[in-house]
């Protein structure tokens, strides 16, 4: 898209010309665009944009809908929702190759539960995306494509952006998924990990990297990350990053209810379990999960199938517009 320089009260700036797409999921964050977005799309529209808004009407409608807009032209997309609204537009605009299907940039526009990509680049409130806009950079990032049961018996393949999870994190992403989502990400997430420890029995899991197996035993939870935070904060990978071309894959050893509720889920909130002799971590660009039987896995929040998966990153495939000096993903 071309961009036009436009004066304002803090200097010379440059905003996309002409229009921008808005993909909006009105249910995500128990409504809260319906409370956020409104201002913000009059203050796109005063600064000179056209704003053309769609509405998602069901869970994977954004995949369509992002598609449909980038096949017609689009080249600047908001995404008004959560990570799982990201998740399906961004599964619109890359093919099974991994390769983008249009030069398009998107701009998050948090407004649903856990937040935990935006937050990589300190994107937390909704306004923030007029200044991205007006002052952010592009970056191109990493994001993760699995391989997986769905629920038919079939093979699919999926896109994800921040993490996918086996085990007790789909297990507490189901649940969030069904409950009220009025107490917020981080207090959503915590009751949904500590019903879901109270009753989740571990797996018998085979993980290899690269080809060459590194673990085999029972496992109460295996995370796959591009991003750093997960399930509104936690901070199960703080050194990943979304620029590397890895995947940073963790494993959690079967260990006692006691233990899970006493010292490590405190722990993923300080980004301190590591230490933790139950925790294996390794760096992969491709990774296998098998087991003896079915076991779920979520991807960005969604719970989408099950085990067997195969799991690899897709470099730089997606375009995104972040805060200036953010782009490393350490803001």
């Amino acid at each position: 898209m071309e961009e036009t320089r436009t004066r304002t009260a803090q200097g010379l700036t440059t905003l996309p010309t002409e229009t921008v797409h808005a993909i909006v999921n009105p249910v995500a964050g128990s409504g809260r665009p319906a409370r956020a977005w409104p201002a913000v799309r009059r203050r796109l529209e005063s600064l000179g944009l056209r704003v053309e808004e769609v509405h998602t009407t069901e869970p994977g409608a954004g995949i369509a809908l992002a598609r449909q807009l980038v096949e017609r032209g689009a080249r600047e997309l908001l995404v008004i929702g959560g990570d799982g609204t990201v998740n399906e537009v961004v599964n619109g605009c890359v093919d099974a190759q991994g390769q983008p299907i249009g030069p398009v940039t998107i701009t998050i526009v948090p407004c649903g539960t856990g937040r935990d990509f935006p937050r990589l680049f300190g994107i937390v409130r909704p306004e923030q995306a007029v200044d991205l806009l007006r002052y952010g950079q592009r970056c191109r990032v990493d994001i993760g494509a699995i391989r997986f049961r769905a629920c038919d018996g079939s093979s699919r393949q999926r896109y994800f952006v921040n993490m996918a999870d086996i085990g007790l994190g789909a297990e507490t992403a189901a649940w969030v998924s069904q409950s009220t989502k009025q107490l917020g990400g981080f207090l959503a997430y915590l009751v949904g990990a500590m019903r879901t420890i109270l009753r989740h029995r571990p797996a018998e899991l085979a993980i290899e990297i690269e080809g060459t197996t590194v673990f085999r035993g029972p496992a109460l939870m295996v995370a796959l990350a591009n991003g750093r935070f997960h399930a509104g904060g936690m901070r199960i990978a703080p050194m990943a990053s979304v620029t590397d071309g890895k995947l940073e894959v963790f494993a959690l050893r079967h260990v006692s209810r006691f233990a899970l509720l006493g010292s490590l889920l405190p722990a993923v909130y300080r980004g301190t379990h590591l230490a933790h002799p139950a925790v294996e971590h390794w760096t992969a660009r491709r990774v296998t999960v098998r087991s003896v039987e079915p076991v779920r896995i979520e991807t960005d929040g969604e719970v989408v199938g099950t085990t067997d998966i195969e799991a690899w990153v897709a470099p730089k495939a997606l375009s995104l517009r972040v805060p200036r000096g953010a782009c490393d993903g350490s803001a």
